[in-house]
């Protein structure tokens, strides 16, 4: 998303766009006006927004002279925690109660904090001008605290834009100070002097980009990442130094913003709600189609299910004309099948006993034992003498796939007692 900087001078607004990239951000497009009030402000701020259209993440810049700065020392060195301890080491420092204040903090060089903080009803004023245009900024800063994106890594330099100065060593901050309405160079000298003796500190050289400089080269070599993001326009780079500041410190999540506490940025939050509830109106619209695919499954099988007993209920009557009215007509079926197999069974049983009966002759005694298991036989009886026993074996043959005889065993009147083994045909299974 496009970050859209509104920087605050006291005479000019400054409207510059630019996209993060990596290792930085890259200049869209920016425009200048000279402003006398809140009202035009807000006409300039509005038709912008309206020609540029598409959602952008708005930093507004507020002149640094509208904020309050003080050094301090403390024992951690943790942004988060400072913040939490800024109301109560500043207390007496405000004069305002702590509600009424909004705390941020820059670490500085030897471990030093530079605490930041604004009036309360000044800023919410700032921010309802700015969302009453349609420009609601999610980060309410000043340039001042991000020129460290100006300065070289190496050496000591101080940057300046006119309205305010900061000084950088190696790159970290070291000072910060808003100047006077209306001075001009010799109070940024008169601050560098002040500071070399009072801190042992040499400023090597001064780096300003403010609109009565003209030193667009020599800042566009002490950052090649503005250069870059100008694409080599001097003049333009030096114009815009602050606006590009506060869009590289808001793009790497480093940027000094006082939208804390009562003043917090909730419009983010409430696009990711109205996102979040879209979200769930879909998965409520997918369960929604679950269901109704589920209930016409429902339906379906249970309209199947009634036909089959449907088509159940005629066979029955068909094969049980007589019978009025049935508990289970599938069981009632089954048990009835299997009565007509073993119908089927057991006459094929007599009809095998009356075939052997035909079989046997006066040399057989009788058969006492029949035993059939599925297409086994097994037969046990008495005979004269075991010639009979295999002439017998002889004329049952035919009604069997195999038969054969087993134990013979002779009786002391010389009849023996026989078993034959066999296996039914197939058609008589």
């Amino acid at each position: 998303m496009d970050i859209l900087v509104v920087q605050l001078k006291t005479d000019e607004l400054i409207l510059a766009r630019f996209r993060p990239k990596r290792g930085g951000v890259g200049f869209l497009s920016a425009e200048r006006h000279a402003v006398t009030g809140d009202e035009e402000v807000a006409r300039i701020l509005a038709e912008a927004v309206a020609a540029s259209g598409g959602d952008h993440r708005v930093a507004l810049a507020l002149p640094p002279s509208h904020l309050f700065m003080r050094e301090v020392q403390l024992p951690i060195s943790d942004r988060a925690k400072v913040r939490e301890l800024l109301p109560l080491e500043l207390k007496g420092e405000t004069a305002l109660d702590t509600d009424a204040v909004v705390f941020d903090a820059l670490p500085l060089t030897d471990g030093r904090m530079l605490a930041i903080w604004g009036r309360l009803h000044e800023l919410t004023s700032r921010i309802e001008l700015l969302k009453g245009a349609g420009a609601e900024p999610e980060t309410v800063t000043a340039s001042l605290f991000h020129w460290n994106k100006l300065a070289p890594e190496t050496g000591d330099v101080a940057v300046t834009d006119g309205e305010a100065l900061a000084v950088y060593a190696n790159g970290v901050t070291s000072f910060c100070r808003a100047l006077p309405p209306g001075s001009g160079e010799d109070e940024v000298h008169r601050t560098l002097t002040a500071l070399e003796l009072s801190r042992e500190v040499k400023v090597e050289r001064v780096i300003s980009h403010s609109n009565q400089s003209a030193e667009g080269e020599t800042l566009a070599k002490a950052s090649p990442s503005l250069a870059e993001s100008f694409g080599g326009d001097a003049h333009a780079a030096h114009d815009l130094a602050g606006a590009y500041a506060v869009a590289a410190a808001v793009a790497d999540g480093s940027a000094i913003n006082l939208r804390r506490g009562p003043l917090a940025y909730t419009a983010g939050n409430e696009k990711l709600y109205r996102k979040l509830r879209m979200t769930v109106l879909l998965a409520a619209a997918v369960v929604l189609l679950f269901l109704v695919e589920s209930g016409v499954r429902f339906y379906l099988v249970k309209r199947d299910l009634a036909s089959l007993d449907k088509s159940i209920s005629g066979i029955y009557r068909e094969v049980f004309p007589s019978r009025k009215k049935a508990v289970d007509e599938v069981s009632e079926v089954r048990a009835e099948i299997k009565r007509l197999e073993g119908t089927r069974t057991s006459s094929n049983v007599l009809k095998l006993l009356q075939d052997l009966a035909l079989a046997k002759n006066d040399d057989i005694g009788g058969i006492y034992e029949t035993e059939i298991t599925g297409t086994d036989v097994r037969l046990k009886g008495d005979a004269k003498s075991a010639e009979a026993v295999n002439a017998f074996k002889g004329r049952a043959a035919p009604l069997f796939a195999s038969l054969d005889v087993g134990e013979v065993k002779s009786r002391p009147d010389g009849s023996v007692t026989f078993t034959l083994t066999g296996t039914l045909k197939g058609a008589q299974k």
